[in-house]
């Protein structure tokens, strides 16, 4: 279903519709609930940066 949802969005996106794809992305995902600024993008962007450095920094063994 997520799949489903993502790449239906991905078919409407457009360059100037970033924000909104970013945000709705979040939101699909269940990463917008986890943010205390829901409104921007940015804070899924970094949301999603930190926790990939965090897993990545876990798995360098």
């Amino acid at each position: 279903m997520i799949r489903v949802r993502l790449a239906q969005l991905t078919n409407k996106w457009n360059n100037e519709d970033l924000e909104y794809y970013v945000k709705e992305s979040g939101d699909i995902i269940g990463i917008t609930e986890k943010l205390k600024n829901r409104q921007k993008g940015h804070s899924v962007i970094y949301y999603v940066l930190e926790n990939l450095i965090n897993f990545k920094k876990l798995n360098q063994g």
